[in-house]
């Protein structure tokens, strides 16, 4: 059996699922305005840099399914509009975009845990230290961990529908309203046909099924 690295360097173009959780399964998450904080988050420090293809909060983890975004003009005037030491680094070639990107993920966890903690009157880390990212590198692939992601809150019995969890993308997926996602993307891998592809999206989830080797997070 393949062993699985579960810390991969980012590389561009490249699609990851990306997740952690709280430590020692602690929740992450206790108020509704916490899971919009941390999308919050997420917008500015991490979607600049990824077309995010779909994610899902749970109480005490959270899945994305990401793509690296290729460096080009307009990605480096956003680097350089971060005003970070790492952001400098990168720009003047000290450092590798990998250890930018894995920075962005640092700043994202360490500002949503100083207000977590700040709302709950805790002190101390709040994630697990590394955070788990694995370069998914087929259509089949990328099809499951779509699913899975959406699946989780069915898994763990918070609901018995994909579109009663409001905090992941599927409702998005069906929706005409203007999102972030890169909902048209991810269409494209099932048909160039709108109606056809959400048909198939729609088919996909329905037909799920959990992979015995699959580990769900807790």
């Amino acid at each position: 059996m393949r062993k699985i690295n579960y810390w991969e360097k980012f590389r561009e173009n490249v699609h990851y699922h990306i997740y952690n959780r709280g430590i020692n399964g602690v929740n992450i998450f206790k108020k509704e305005n916490n899971y919009h904080y941390f999308l919050k988050k997420w917008q500015l420090l991490v979607h600049p840099f990824f077309d995010t293809e779909a994610y899902c909060l749970m109480p005490n983890h959270f899945h994305f399914l990401v793509k690296v975004k290729p460096l080009n003009d307009e990605i480096r005037a956003k680097v350089k509009g971060q005003l970070t030491s790492k952001s400098r680094k990168f720009l003047n070639e000290e450092i590798s975009h990998n250890q930018f990107l894995e920075d962005q993920f640092k700043r994202l966890f360490s500002s949503y845990a100083l207000a977590f903690n700040k709302q709950e009157g805790r002190t101390g880390s709040l994630f697990q230290k590394r955070f788990k990212r694995v370069s998914l590198k087929t259509e089949n692939r990328l099809w499951y961990i779509l699913t899975y992601i959406h699946h989780n809150p069915i898994h763990h019995k918070f609901v018995k529908n994909y579109y009663e969890w409001e905090f992941s993308s599927y409702s998005a997926f069906l929706s005409n309203q203007s999102t972030l996602l890169a909902r048209n993307q991810v269409f494209d891998w099932f048909d160039s046909d709108r109606n056809k592809a959400k048909l198939a999206f729609v088919n996909l989830h329905k037909s799920f099924q959990l992979d015995s080797k699959e580990d769900y997070v807790d």
